[in-house]
């Protein structure tokens, strides 16, 4: 068994606008962006993860079943402008049985955990009639000088809530990674015994900078029924 993260989605489990919240008013409504939400991949964990390693895998204690999830959505700035500043996909995770409590099943673990882009600069630190700072190569003759490097991490993937029913990842735009595309996360779901199996919803946000001011749009009442599943 392979598994390689696709380009695209391929199956869809809903695809629509987003909608502000009821309290947004505005005398011209924005255009709202485009979400694409794939239907949840299911692998069961052991198998999956004994081939990445390439050795027998040893679930942890106190758990029954463990499975591993690749969840995809894709994002489409309104009009093509990048307005999209930051979107976050969350996976609500609860027992099939109710009786089983609400950590009766939780994220294991989240991939990516951190994923970043990195932008490097290079300036000069010119010890000359002032201290100055120019950017490349600027120290001039009979000046004591030094080349700076200085590095700018911005997190473009971030997930959060590892050991929790509600984990989630948070997707910020950045030049050489915009949120206008594609995005694929996986989660490890583990399910205590008596929990009965694991339900499941995906959660869809986009933060959209508008002449008002950045507005968080969502998923409509009608798209729930279609981003909800289970796992036996």
């Amino acid at each position: 068994m392979r598994i390689v993260t696709p380009a695209e989605i391929a199956s869809v489990a809903w695809e629509g606008e987003l909608i502000p919240p009821p309290t947004f008013k505005s005398p011209v409504p924005p255009k709202r962006p485009v979400a694409t939400i794939g239907q949840p991949e299911i692998w069961p964990a052991a198998e999956a993860l004994e081939t990445k390693v390439g050795k027998k895998w040893t679930p942890p204690l106190g758990a029954a079943s463990y499975w591993l999830l690749r969840l995809a959505c894709t994002l489409h700035d309104p009009a093509g402008h990048p307005s999209v500043t930051e979107a976050r996909q969350t996976l609500y995770l609860r027992p099939r049985y109710a009786g089983a409590g609400g950590r009766a099943v939780y994220a294991h673990s989240l991939f990516p955990d951190r994923l970043t882009v990195e932008d490097k600069v290079e300036f000069s630190a010119s010890l000359g009639p002032e201290l100055k700072f120019v950017s490349g190569f600027g120290v001039k003759a009979g000046e004591i000088g030094a080349t700076v490097e200085y590095r700018k991490v911005f997190p473009v993937i971030q997930s959060y809530g590892t050991g929790e029913p509600a984990p989630y990842w948070v997707f910020r735009s950045h030049a050489a990674h915009p949120l206008d595309g594609s995005q694929f996360v996986y989660a490890v779901v583990a399910a205590r015994a008596g929990a009965g199996g694991v339900r499941a919803t995906v959660e869809l946000t986009a933060t959209v900078e508008t002449q008002f001011g950045p507005v968080r749009y969502g998923l409509p009442e009608t798209a729930h029924t279609n981003v909800g599943f289970t796992i036996p």
